[in-house]
């Protein structure tokens, strides 16, 4: 093999690894879901299949918001359900806008936002494999929402209720 060749084939190789290496993806489960076009009704739930494989551990939850301009508020009020031995729910207020009404988040060009907030720790029990978004707005139907999601990312902690 010429030199030349053998130095870019080494080199690739040392990037690869130094990549693999330095990735370091915390990140188990990641979902949105599409709002109807007409609005968020309060009816409309939106559920989160969670797999066995990661239900039963303790992760760190982020709540995002896609929207446009049309949304009429500064500001969303959610409930996330999970089915444990009896239903337990979360409230999050997500504040999209300051209030000199300027859209938190990232935004395009097409005045389509993406809002995303760190919502603390939730303790996942072997049963809770089904999680649930509602908005709890006053409006029964909330215009500019396109879509709701969830992530959840590895903390590093124990679930302490887990063997219990």
């Amino acid at each position: 093999m010429k030199p030349l060749k053998l130095i870019l084939l080494l080199s690739a190789i040392l990037l690869n690894v130094l990549m693999t290496g330095c990735f370091n993806e915390t990140t188990v489960y990641h979902r949105y879901y599409n709002v109807s076009a007409n609005g968020w009704d309060k009816s409309d739930t939106l559920s989160f299949a969670i797999a066995d494989s990661i239900a039963g551990h303790l992760y760190a939850l982020e709540i995002g918001i896609r929207h446009t301009e049309m949304y009429p508020y500064r500001n969303i009020w959610m409930v996330l359900l999970h089915h444990t031995d009896s239903i337990a729910a979360d409230t999050f207020q997500l504040e999209l806008a300051s209030p000199q009404g300027e859209w938190k988040g990232t935004g395009n060009a097409s005045k389509l936002y993406q809002y995303t907030q760190t919502a603390g720790n939730i303790s996942l029990t072997p049963a809770d494999t089904l999680l649930q978004l509602i908005h709890i707005m006053k409006d029964s139907c909330l215009n500019g929402i396109t879509d709701a999601g969830i992530r959840l990312s590895l903390t590093g902690g124990i679930n302490t209720q887990k063997d219990k």
